[in-house]
């Protein structure tokens, strides 16, 4: 090999690993901007049940990791109760209006922060491998409830919290009866799909960025992303019964996501198909049919209406 050729593939060496450390610099910037929640940049609550008319209390809960979490209990008349997990990065309020809802049909609801959100401790976002143990601390909560019959204790996720509903329910069979909307699945397709929608970078390098963000969110949060697949876990559901809701035009997650969930669900379940709704937000395009949905779900299964 003459010196020309030796040289020029020596440049080419430095070129490439120049190139790989600025995309690993990049992307694991971004992948900390998706995972880092300090409490001085999370949304601020501006409303609370009281603003829906509703009686309610702040209540506090602890995880076995020794975390506080914030929630709002509203009371209810039937015995039965429903817990609302929001996504991320929001908050308890996301979940005010189902709660309103599902209260006027007689439910007690409580709405729980998961850790990294709203004013609860911890910084960092795991996408339900920790938040499932949020869950379970909320799950503890209600059942230490004179007012709260522990066999009829519903659960109700949007997003992430949907994809975090599926994962602990499938390991504890407490709960009675599971619904999600949008659920977040954290597999490479949907960091993909998350990039697209984030950003405007050219289609062509996304699989690739995806795969270093993962793995970046993956060592500085200390989780593994294969855990989290929703879809090889969720027919350990049953025999609880689970509601899958979902928007036809979801650019965040993927409308795909939403198929493949029902699909891979073991029976009873049901799917609620809305094509026009997007991300999370059903009730702007077919709200009496996500309401009544909703209601009829829990009454069936809780109620056995």
């Amino acid at each position: 090999m003459n010196k020309g050729v030796k040289a020029t593939l020596i440049i080419l060496l430095i070129l490439v690993l120049v190139i790989f450390a600025g995309v690993s610099i990049m992307t694991r910037s971004l992948a900390l901007d998706i995972i880092r929640h300090p409490l001085e940049e999370r949304p601020k609550m501006e409303q609370d049940p009281g603003d829906y008319g509703l009686e309610f209390k702040g209540v506090t809960t602890q995880t076995e990791d020794g975390l506080t979490l914030y929630g709002w209990y509203i009371p209810g008349e039937n015995g039965a109760a429903v817990m609302i997990q929001h996504g991320s990065p929001g908050g308890r309020q996301d979940g005010l209006n189902e709660a309103a809802l599902l209260n006027e049909a007689g439910y007690s609801v409580l709405l729980g922060s998961f850790r990294a959100h709203d004013e609860c401790d911890g910084e960092l976002i795991s996408f339900g491998y920790y938040e499932q143990e949020d869950i379970k601390a909320w799950h503890h909560y209600l059942l230490g409830r004179d007012d709260v019959d522990p066999e009829r204790i519903g659960l109700f996720g949007e997003s992430m919290g949907g994809g975090t509903s599926i994962i602990y329910a499938a390991g504890n069979p407490g709960v009675a009866a599971v619904a999600t909307g949008s659920a977040f699945a954290l597999t490479q397709e949907v960091v993909e799909k998350f990039i697209e929608y984030e950003t405007d970078l050219p289609p062509a390098v996304i699989p690739v960025l995806a795969k270093f963000i993962l793995f970046w969110a993956e060592q500085a949060a200390d989780f593994s992303s294969q855990e989290l697949d929703t879809e090889s876990v969720i027919d350990q559901i049953s025999p609880v019964p689970v509601l899958i809701i979902h928007g036809g035009s979801d650019d965040k997650i993927g409308p795909a996501v939403g198929r493949q969930l029902y699909e891979a669900a073991a029976e009873p379940k049901e799917l609620v198909w809305i094509e026009e709704a997007g991300h999370v937000n059903f009730e702007e395009y077919q709200p009496e049919l996500y309401r009544d949905a909703l209601v009829d779900f829990f009454n069936e299964y809780l109620l056995g209406k």
